[in-house]
């Protein structure tokens, strides 16, 4: 990773040093869990001390929540890439699945990350996910062609995140729990990911 050890001072150099730190911190997220992230790390991958990483981010859960945001924004730009051959249920779960550290990170979301946040953090970060939902809704709507409406497709969104969070919790056991139902009769616990996020979705639709 390209270190920069030089203070940012320009909007330009900023705006480089935050996605840097962005990246640093969705390339450890992609293998480690929440807790196990350490912001000293993240900082020296980028090259630079944590309290200039603070100077970027508050806390901990400002940064992943700006991470979150990042990977809203990237989750809806490649769902207009969508084989549009097949079902909406099946163009939504593709678009998730593409997106690991989306879902990782929504697994997260409501327990984790917005804990800790001062109103008017709050405040944007509501107002900016609200923005991107809308957005996303937009292009439901296209994709449905139009057999959903708006208020509809934002409504399905809504309903698919919640979907996602409780699938991606069951899906990803840990620990004991994650031997013990590798056999059988237990193995009834483990459920694939994807098919089962692809049937709650579909259920939705219906």
């Amino acid at each position: 990773m390209c270190l920069i050890k030089q203070r940012a001072n320009n909007p330009e150099q900023k705006a480089l040093r935050r996605q840097q730190i962005l990246d640093a911190t969705r390339q450890r997220f992609s293998v480690a869990d929440y807790e196990d992230v350490n912001l000293n790390t993240i900082a020296s991958d980028v090259g630079i001390t944590k309290a200039a990483l603070y100077r970027y981010f508050r806390n901990k859960e400002t940064l992943f929540l700006a991470l979150f945001v990042h990977s809203l924004e990237g989750l809806i730009d490649s769902s207009k890439h969508t084989k549009p051959d097949l079902s909406l249920a099946q163009q939504i779960t593709d678009t998730l699945i593409a997106n690991p550290i989306y879902c990782k990170l929504s697994a997260i979301l409501h327990t984790i990350l917005e804990r800790n946040l001062k109103y008017d953090e709050a405040l944007q970060f509501k107002k900016t996910l609200l923005h991107l939902m809308q957005n996303f809704a937009d292009l439901i709507v296209e994709k449905s062609e139009s057999t959903l409406s708006k208020e509809q497709s934002l409504t399905l969104l809504l309903q698919t995140q919640e979907a996602l969070i409780g699938v991606w919790h069951m899906t990803h056991p840990s620990g004991a729990i994650a031997e013990v139902i590798e056999s059988e009769p237990l193995n009834v616990f483990k459920r694939d990911f994807s098919s089962t996020l692809l049937s709650h979705i579909e259920a939705l639709l219906k």
